[in-house]
């Protein structure tokens, strides 16, 4: 039984990591026949799994249609973010009032791995590692509480800019992502023991992505109907 929820730890973790890379974007139908032969687990298992994903707000179980990831309304995008920055702004403020150098080594190797999936041009690999630098301020900071409700919300916030990101189409895969330079002023801050600039930089950063969605509609526009029909 161990074994097999190990298993399903490890599907559930790989799904995550595909959300958060956005190669797995909103509204895509998870058949559970293809789970189960993606991934060898039997369909009761894939049930359980996709129990556990609709569980965490990644996934819509529609009856009688089948389970889709989620289409987060801008309504939930601003509480996702809204949260962030009161979860992050604690773990950034606890990091940078001790961080040691071994620790700044180990952000300092995460970001040259953000750093080169950029440079090779591996969008999915950026965002994905990008997400996972808030995580690993979270696992230093030794706030587990915190971690865990960040570890619940990232993808969820990969879901939303997938979805509002301004220019994006679903359907096709976005370079969206935190900036590599960002990350970096947040790292000397942190390592620097600067606490409050640190704080205001983490919360700059969140507010920078937010800014970059579409989470209000568009406004409507007089129709112009012999000038849209008139190569017709």
């Amino acid at each position: 039984m161990n074994n097999k929820n190990t298993d399903l730890d490890k599907v559930y973790q790989r799904i995550w990591e595909a959300i958060v890379a956005h190669k797995l974007l909103p509204g895509t139908r998870l058949k559970e026949e293809e789970l189960c032969d993606t991934f060898g687990l039997s369909r009761g298992f894939v049930r359980k799994l996709l129990l556990q994903l609709s569980y965490h707000k990644l996934v819509n179980l529609v009856p009688n249609s089948g389970a889709f990831v989620a289409e987060p309304s801008p309504e939930e995008a601003r509480d996702i973010f809204q949260a962030r920055r009161l979860i992050e702004a604690e773990l950034v403020r606890e990091l940078a009032s001790k961080c040691t150098l071994r620790e700044k080594k180990l952000l300092q190797e995460h970001l040259e791995q953000e750093h080169q999936a950029a440079e090779r041009g591996d969008q999915s690999l950026r965002i994905r590692l990008s997400g996972e630098f808030h995580l690993l301020i979270g696992k230093l900071a030794n706030k587990p509480v915190l971690t865990s409700f960040l570890h619940e919300i990232i993808p969820r916030s990969s879901l939303i800019v997938a979805l509002y990101q301004n220019g994006s189409r679903k359907g096709h895969h976005h370079g969206a992502g935190p900036s590599c330079s960002e990350h970096n002023e947040l790292l000397e801050a942190i390592a620097g023991h600067h606490t409050e600039r640190a704080v205001q930089l983490m919360i700059d950063h969140l507010n920078e992505i937010e800014a970059r969605l579409q989470l209000e509609p568009p406004t409507e526009e007089d129709v112009n109907l012999k000038h849209i029909f008139a190569d017709f």
